[in-house]
This record gives structure tokens, C-alpha cells and sequence, in this order.
């Protein structure tokens, strides 16, 4: 295959073109994908958006129904499984575990080649503990010898070779367990994916996440890949669905070019979006957004960027994005008279140190001509 650089730069304000090279031609996003889905994310739930989780008491009965909410941590399911067990009178308990249908739990054509061995956590309604699974003596989860492994930017644990994470339920079905009889009192479990069912007659208390803003700002900061795909998955109702929603926000924008979405990580290389569209969905997308809301894309000096593009300081809010053969950044410059929004993206190039310094030689280049507008708009 061929090498080549698709780059696009559009004026921040009426998002028409400064400059573009192969902007027709479609790109795999890679993590810069994160970006896009952050955009969407944030038009169509809002910065404040909180993922619900529900625990609902009725007489012998305890109900829990999960949506998806990925900051949710064993050691808190733990402690309100003990508050709302203790205030039951009954000597048996019989715990419903509730949660949406989300189909597939794993995204279609991800890079990682390691389901099988466990490497890769499954997206569900229930993946709680941010996917990690570690020992932890005080829920009496003993999973043998765990060692951490790094994948980009985020680190998952692994558990032994034998193990495999692939249903997050059990866990919590051993923390209900672990609880009943800490309390003294017998439990028999539910299983219930679906629908939220009617909760009349029950007294309901309901937890939430952090605001989505502040799930979005370390998810790409540090382009944690299960964060984006759960938040993807609880948007769009599982990972399936993901493509649907996705094409669906382009349409509002009035993009008439197709994308092929499979995930919100960019894991997947079956991903495909014109550069073009990259660029101007970051540019109308943000329109109406708030500075905060856009302060989740870090600068030089952090997150990805920690070591790229320093003396261009606060000048740069962008994501990086990263698999073999691909290098990409996609996202503001905020120049001396104007601001842009950029996208540079490099396919089929194996050598991805140097593909990066060629991205940073491009931003630097070409961001400081645009700066001052000694270009003409082509």
C-alpha cells in the first residue's frame, strides 16, 4: 500500500477551507475518533449528563439496575449492597440484577487481537471498576497473580493467562453474594436485561456518575479506550448501534459523505471517515458548546501531547491518535488573528516516530503561516 498524508485546515468560525491535501480521501481515525464521538456525545447529551445507576428496595426485595456507568467501582457497589441489605427485615433476600440489552461486547474489527487471552475487557451495561479487575482482599476476589500490561495510553489489568474477564456479572454476583452473608441473611439472584422495568411501590435510591464532561476530559487526555467505548455503547444502546448514531449526527450537520463506524475507541480498523468530514464535524459540531465543554482536549505538555508541539502551548487543543501504520491528530489551533480547526492524518506508514514528527512538522509550519494570514484561502 501506499503512503500518504490527508490534512485539512478550516476557519474556526465559518468552517470553509484554508487548506487542504487528499482531504476526499478516507482515513482510519484511529483514537482521534474519541474526538469525534465527544462532539457528538456532548450535542446530544449535554456536559452535565450523569449515568443513573438504581438501587430500589420492596419488601424481600432488592433491586439494582446497571446503565452503564463505567467510574462505577466494586468497593461502592459493596458498600450500598451492605446499607440496603441492613435495612431489610427479611432473612432472605432475592437481589434483581437489571440491565439494558446491548448486543454485541466487543467492538467489530478492534486492533487488538487478544480477545481470547483476556487482554480486552467486555462492554457491557455492568463493566464496572473502570474494566479493571485486580485482587482485592477486602471483596475476597482472588484471581491469582495479576500483572498490568499497557496498550497506548491506558493500562488494563490482566489477570493470569487462564482467566478471562468475559462477564462482569459474575463479579457482581459474587459481591451480592459477599454481602448476604456478611449480613447474616440468605440471597437468591435475578437476572433481568431489558427494558427498565415498573418500579412502583419501591423505594428507590439512584447514584450517579461524574458529569459527561468530566468522563470525557481523562478519556481523551489519556485516550482510555474502554471509557470511550462505554460511553459510546450507553449512548447508542451497545457498540452495534454505534455507526447509526454516528452517520445520524453527520446528517444534522448536513454532511452528505458516508462514515464506517464500529466503535468510539478507533480501535477498530474498519473504521473509514473522509478527512474532510473529520475536520468539519469538529468544526459545526462545536458550535454552541461551551469553553469548559471544549477544555477536554488536552494541550502540549499533557495527556498524549505531553512530549509533542511544547512551544505551542495553549496554542493547540488536540487528540492523537495511534495504530500500527496510522498517525493522526485532529482539533484546534487558536492562532495571533484566528482560529482553526485541523486534522492531519498519515496512512500506511509503519514508522509511526517519524510519522508523528511529521504531523507536529506540519502543525508548526503550516499553523504559523495561517497564523498571521499570509496564505490566501484555496
Amino acid at each position: 500500500m501506499v503512503s500518504y498524508i490527508s490534512e485539512i485546515w478550516l476557519d474556526n468560525r465559518s468552517c470553509e477551507v484554508h487548506r487542504e491535501y487528499f482531504s476526499e480521501e478516507y482515513v482510519i481515525p484511529a483514537s482521534t475518533l474519541k474526538s469525534l464521538w465527544a462532539i457528538v456525545l456532548l450535542n446530544g447529551l449535554g456536559e452535565n449528563y450523569r449515568i443513573p445507576t438504581i438501587f430500589a428496595i420492596k419488601k424481600d426485595t432488592l433491586f439494582i439496575r446497571f446503565n452503564g456507568d463505567p467510574t462505577l467501582r466494586f468497593s461502592t457497589l459493596d458498600s450500598i449492597l451492605t446499607d440496603k441489605m441492613s435495612h431489610i427485615n427479611s432473612k432472605r433476600v432475592k437481589v434483581v440484577i437489571s440491565f439494558p440489552k446491548w448486543g454485541e461486547r466487543y467492538g467489530y474489527g478492534w486492533a487488538w487481537e487478544d480477545i481470547d487471552r483476556g487482554y480486552i475487557t467486555p462492554i457491557t451495561p455492568i463493566s464496572i471498576n473502570y474494566g479493571k479487575v485486580s485482587e482485592d482482599t477486602t471483596l475476597s476476589i482472588y484471581i491469582g497473580n495479576v500483572r498490568e500490561e499497557t496498550f497506548t495510553d491506558s493500562a488494563v489489568y490482566i489477570p493470569r493467562n487462564d482467566y478471562r474477564y468475559r462477564d462482569p456479572l459474575k463479579f457482581v454476583e459474587h459481591i451480592v453474594k459477599k454481602v448476604a452473608n456478611d449480613v447474616g441473611k440468605g440471597v437468591r439472584i435475578a437476572i433481568s436485561e431489558g427494558d427498565m422495568p415498573d418500579l412502583s411501590g419501591f423505594e428507590a435510591d439512584t447514584i450517579y456518575s461524574p458529569t459527561l464532561v468530566d468522563m470525557l476530559r481523562p478519556t481523551l487526555y489519556y485516550s482510555i479506550n474502554f471509557m470511550a467505548d462505554m460511553l459510546v455503547a450507553h449512548y447508542s444502546k451497545g457498540l452495534s448501534n454505534a455507526g447509526d448514531m454516528f452517520k445520524g449526527f453527520m446528517e444534522k450537520l448536513g454532511i452528505d459523505g458516508d462514515a464506517y463506524i464500529f466503535d468510539g475507541s478507533g480501535l477498530s480498523r474498519y473504521n473509514l471517515i473522509r478527512a474532510r468530514d473529520a475536520a468539519f464535524m469538529m468544526c459545526a459540531g462545536s458550535k454552541g458548546l461551551s469553553e469548559y465543554a471544549l477544555n477536554i482536549f488536552p494541550s502540549p505538555g499533557e495527556g498524549t501531547l505531553r512530549m509533542r508541539l511544547r512551544e505551542l502551548g495553549e496554542r493547540v487543543h488536540a487528540k492523537t491518535g495511534t495504530l500500527f501504520g496510522v498517525s493522526a491528530l485532529l482539533g484546534f489551533y487558536r492562532g495571533c488573528n484566528e482560529e482553526y480547526v485541523f486534522g492531519i492524518f498519515v496512512q500506511n506508514y509503519p514508522l509511526t516516530k517519524k510519522a508523528r514528527e511529521e504531523i507536529d512538522n506540519l502543525v508548526r509550519t503550516y499553523g504559523g503561516i495561517l497564523d498571521c494570514g499570509r496564505v490566501e484561502a484555496k
